[in-house]
């Protein structure tokens, strides 16, 4: 049995999104950059799960598409602020005043 443990997993989830931050401002917009593209993540995994077959031996609940829900958006929460696939990086530059992230 191998259990891989990665260090990344303890770490705080606005450290790799809000290395760069240079205000309280600044870090608050790259945070909330980075909750609207978990929201977006949500939003494809759950239309994802829609696509998928119902067939199968056991039927779904009520209760366990609820936990589908919760457990889709903590893991587009943790996609956004630790492997962040762009998106609000890409939010934030558009949206930060001239000069905010170095360039």
């Amino acid at each position: 049995m191998n259990l891989h443990v990665d260090p990344r997993m303890y770490m705080n989830q606005s450290e790799t999104f809000n290395t760069s931050a240079k205000t309280p401002g600044d870090a608050a917009m790259r945070n909330t950059c980075a909750e609207f593209e978990a929201i977006m993540l949500q939003l494809m995994f759950k239309s994802m799960r829609s696509e998928e077959p119902v067939d199968g031996v056991i039927e779904g609940s009520n209760a366990q598409s609820i936990y589908q829900d919760l457990l889709d958006g903590r893991i587009a929460q943790e996609l956004a602020h630790r492997q962040s696939l762009g998106v609000g990086e890409q939010i934030y530059r558009q949206l930060a005043p001239t000069g905010a992230d170095g360039s």
